[in-house]
């Protein structure tokens, strides 16, 4: 038993999936960046960096209803964003903001069938606005660059729907909001619970007096994003192992002294290389995730590399011990609610 974890645990696979797709997350990426570089404005850069995760949603779908998917991605990401930036100024609505973005995203995509990476980059870019501090006047500028990266990213979505040859499955039929819960009930339930956990996560965080509290939030929501329990324990040990690794490509990486310039391009190549290995092997992508995300949060704010290093650290290994006890409590509710759910048909 404990020799079939360890192999499922460096289990190497082989996704089949268009390369394209890798090459338009890249072009994503680099226009972003560039953008920013260009016009000198970093903050785009860095903020519009968020809002191409809209293009990772992409799936093979008619055009309309690709491009209608994605736009309400990106608006939820870009909501998400701001109302996490907002609640900087009362701190005490901040885990209120991330909890209830975090329902939302949760409760629909599962009933819309929005598949991985799911609310989780909704959470992530929420719990990052939470983690800023940015004066009220100039909220709306950041949003207006996070939605720069939106709209790159459906460009190159719309692109991209048009150079892959894979057939468009048919429409399915529609659905209404209620037709959905009736046949997935437990859905609430599930969100109700998740929200409960990064409400309690982001509390702790700022409790802890973190650096960066978004690294536990973030680090207990993609736990929860695996498929079963021993998935999530599976992601729990990857990303801790991951992420020492990771820090120590990150010290080196932050300590050459790169040029602005340069530092695009390494940050262009390590959000490629994460998404080629996040879906071959999760620990070997966590190697090069936090190299790429200290590198984005220096762009504006030049900060004292150990000491993002150590809270980043603690930051991840305390959120993914947390997300894999909540995974715990979540499947154990879950099963005792469908038992009687089932029960009373």
């Amino acid at each position: 038993m404990e020799q079939s974890f360890f192999k499922e645990l460096i289990h190497y696979n082989k996704p089949k999936e268009s390369p394209f797709r890798l090459i338009g997350a890249g072009l994503c990426m680099i226009c972003v960046l560039f953008t920013g570089y260009l016009t000198h404005q970093l903050a785009i850069s860095s903020f519009g960096s968020l809002g191409i995760f809209t293009f990772l949603y992409y799936q093979r779908l008619p055009l309309k209803q690709l491009m209608l998917r994605l736009s309400i991605v990106g608006g939820f990401l870009t909501a998400g964003n701001f109302f996490g930036m907002l609640s900087t100024h009362a701190a005490w609505t901040a885990p209120i903001a991330v909890a209830a973005i975090g329902f939302l995203g949760r409760f629909f995509f599962r009933l819309y069938g929005i598949a991985k990476p799911g609310p989780f980059f909704v959470v992530m870019v929420t719990a990052m606005g939470v983690s800023t501090k940015i004066p009220l006047t100039k909220i709306p500028v950041m949003s207006g660059y996070f939605f720069i990266g939106v709209l790159f990213a459906l460009v190159f979505a719309f692109i991209l729907h048009f150079l892959e040859t894979d057939p468009v499955p048919n429409n399915d039929v529609p659905k209404t909001v209620s037709q959905r819960i009736n046949q997935d009930p437990a859905a609430i339930m599930d969100s109700l619970l998740y929200s409960g956990i990064l409400f309690f996560a982001v509390y702790l965080s700022v409790g802890l007096q973190l650096k960066n509290p978004y690294w536990l939030v973030v680090s207990c929501a993609s736990i929860l994003q695996g498929d079963n329990l021993r998935a999530m324990a599976h992601r729990n040990i990857q990303r801790i192992f991951g992420t020492v690794v990771g820090l120590a490509i990150a010290a080196l990486l932050l300590n050459l002294s790169l040029s602005v310039f340069a530092t695009l391009l390494v940050i262009t190549a390590l959000f490629v290389t994460v998404e080629f290995f996040v879906k071959r092997n999760y620990a070997i992508a966590q190697f090069f995730t936090t190299p790429m995300s200290l590198m984005l949060s220096i762009l504006v704010k030049q900060q004292y590399l150990y000491t993002l290093l150590q809270f980043r650290f603690l930051g991840i290994v305390i959120g993914s011990l947390l997300g894999l006890l909540a995974a715990w409590l979540m499947t154990t509710s879950l099963a005792f609610y469908n038992r009687k759910f089932h029960s009373i048909e």
